[in-house]
């Protein structure tokens, strides 16, 4: 796996996490660039080591096109992926513009309501529900692109380093950096929702001398062993199938 949302770092000017412009027009020249030497990367592996898949992570599908003109030797795309409930057209644009299996190497939702400045955990445990169903429905065979391999849960504990980097790093820190409609939970036209420290599906609780902490599980952390117990490749389960599973874990989560 090359990179971690390396084409983010065309626009940031920060180590924190912030808003993409919306139209990227003068970082393209330095996006191909970035692309082709991700492609130099490919194959250097693949000269030492062809028996194993090469994959890269991208920030969302930002300079796909291009990402396809230049880099043709990867065996799987990747992308960290934040739109809400669902993936919206992400799994049909890779499988037109790539052909590959496509897997979210970062998805999921924070844990705090930047309106209320309360715990959310039973919004968050929403969110890797129907992540999880869009993830499971696109797998090979379900009926639909058939191109998803799958996923990794961003994050296990909540990184209390993010706001900031050099300073509260003992502070749970409720800063939202950045705003994202998808998540209607807190959105706020004109105010940031996304809290960096807030996305585990555990929570730290306090440090203590030795700079260690306990982890408590959230709501998510529950949802997660359900959907983990279902495999989308089981004998007889079909699309239908799927939308019952997570139909009734959705059921759960709102009588909790």
């Amino acid at each position: 796996m090359l990179g971690n949302e390396n084409n983010y770092g065309l626009f940031w000017d920060s180590a924190e996490t912030e808003n993409i412009p919306g139209e990227p027009t003068r970082e393209e020249v330095r996006a191909r660039h970035m692309y082709a030497l991700f492609n130099e990367g490919v194959k250097t592996i693949k000269a030492i080591d062809d028996k194993r898949p090469v994959a890269m992570v991208n920030g969302d599908l930002l300079f796909l096109d291009i990402l396809a003109s230049e880099i043709t030797d990867l065996d799987i795309f990747a992308s960290n992926m934040y739109r809400g409930y669902t993936f919206t057209d992400a799994f049909e644009r890779v499988e037109k513009t790539l052909g590959l299996p496509f897997m979210m190497a970062e998805f999921g939702s924070d844990a705090f309501n930047a309106r209320t400045g309360e715990e959310a955990q039973i919004d968050q445990a929403g969110y890797f529900i129907s992540n999880w169903a869009d993830l499971y429905k696109h797998a090979a065979g379900m009926g639909l692109t058939g191109n998803s391999i799958g996923g990794f849960t961003f994050q296990f504990s909540d990184g209390w380093w993010k706001t900031g980097q050099e300073y509260d790093l003992d502070v749970h820190n409720t800063k939202a950096s950045w705003a994202n409609g998808g998540y209607q939970f807190d959105y706020r036209e004109g105010s940031n929702n996304m809290n960096e420290e807030w996305f585990g599906i555990c929570a730290k609780g306090p440090t203590n001398e030795r700079g260690l902490y306990e982890l408590y599980p959230r709501a998510a952390f529950y949802a997660l062993q359900q959907i983990h117990e279902l495999s989308p490749y089981e004998p007889g389960l079909t699309h239908a199938g799927i939308d019952q599973f997570f139909l009734i874990l959705s059921i759960f989560r709102k009588c909790t």
